[in-house]
């Protein structure tokens, strides 16, 4: 079968499970920002089982009872392609599958690059990459800047590489483009965040702005979290959690990074107003739920006042950790519940 051929079949098939699932609703209604595989998953009566593993990326069964094997000593983005890779053996009708790959060429077998391409299919389409731009402000050339594109993977739930190979999927940046970005590691990008001083840098990073207040984002429980806020500290304002208690309630606390971060491409802007980066840590987290992040720029003498700028977010941590996915476990209550 042509590479064209499994493309539309594959993007058909996937079009389906977004209305059956009602996978967009998530993104259009709640504020979040990647199609969830473990939802769709759960929501079909599948089982997904993480495990590390030394070979193995991935496992479809098919069996009677149809369930999926991930490989849990990943990075998060390839934990979520390879069980989408996995949906694909399940919703193109394939037999049980092993999968030390999910990124197959032109000369694997048709049920591996059926898999693949409905991967990309399901975690990054089209409509969800323009949701996301439209939240940011980000344009064509924004996505050329690997910070942008490093962002933009963390939102999209996927790794940096795949999300750059889905800029080229969709006509939206060219074969040339992302060969250069894939010329930098986003392992450097995280250092740039923390002027070289990343305590964990296998852990991602996420950059939080003011665009980001609509977004409801999903870190796992160890990322990096930083707040990027424009400030104006010679007036003598600081940005401080609108209550510390309900802070630490959540789970959090605040403060400004203490290195002068790197300059990106896009930070260098004649007459831009100054920002300043504060660390996000969350030393608790409640995995079921989003918690919210709310914060004030004000004088401290003078506490919050009328008309002071304002920060809010959401923050909804991902836990993945070896056993039955968090999305499976609540399935299964449910079915127990009802029995």
């Amino acid at each position: 079968m042509a590479a064209r051929d499994i493309a539309m079949a594959t993007a058909k098939v996937a079009a389906e499970v977004f209305t059956s699932s009602r996978a967009m609703e998530r993104i259009e209604q709640d504020g979040y920002t990647r199609i969830d595989p473990f939802r769709i998953a759960a929501d079909e009566g599948i089982s997904v089982l993480l495990r590390p593993m030394e070979k193995l990326l991935g496992a479809f069964m098919r069996e009677d009872c149809p369930g999926i094997l991930v490989n849990s000593a990943r990075p998060a983005g390839l934990i979520h392609m390879t069980c989408a890779h996995e949906l694909g053996h399940y919703y193109m009708g394939h037999q049980s599958a092993l999968d030390e790959t999910i990124d197959y060429g032109g000369q694997a077998a048709v049920m591996e690059q059926e898999a693949e391409t409905f991967g990309y299919h399901l975690l990054v389409p089209r409509p969800l990459l323009s949701i996301i731009c439209k939240r940011k402000g980000w344009n064509k050339a924004s996505l050329s800047n690997p910070h942008v594109l490093y962002q933009m993977s963390l939102r999209l739930g996927v790794s940096y590489s795949a999300a750059a190979w889905s800029l080229v999927r969709h006509k939206i940046l060219s074969y040339d483009a992302v060969q250069e970005l894939l010329k930098v590691q986003p392992a450097s990008i995280k250092q740039s965040l923390f002027q070289g001083q990343l305590p964990d840098a296998t852990k991602d990073v996420w950059l939080f702005d003011e665009n980001d207040q609509s977004s409801v984002l999903e870190p796992r429980p160890e990322d990096h979290l930083v707040v990027r806020l424009k400030s104006h500290a010679s007036a003598g304002y600081l940005w401080r959690a609108d209550s510390v208690e309900q802070l630490t309630e959540q789970g959090f606390t605040l403060a400004p990074l203490t290195t002068t971060r790197l300059l990106d491409s896009q930070a260098v802007v004649f007459g831009a107003e100054p920002t300043l980066d504060y660390e996000l840590s969350a030393q608790r987290m409640d995995v079921e739920q989003p918690h919210p992040v709310m914060l004030s720029e004000v004088r401290p003498w003078m506490g919050k006042q009328a008309g002071d700028a304002s920060f809010h977010s959401r923050t909804h941590f991902e836990p993945i950790a070896e056993g039955l996915s968090r999305e499976s476990k609540r399935a299964l209550i449910r079915e127990v519940a009802g029995s």
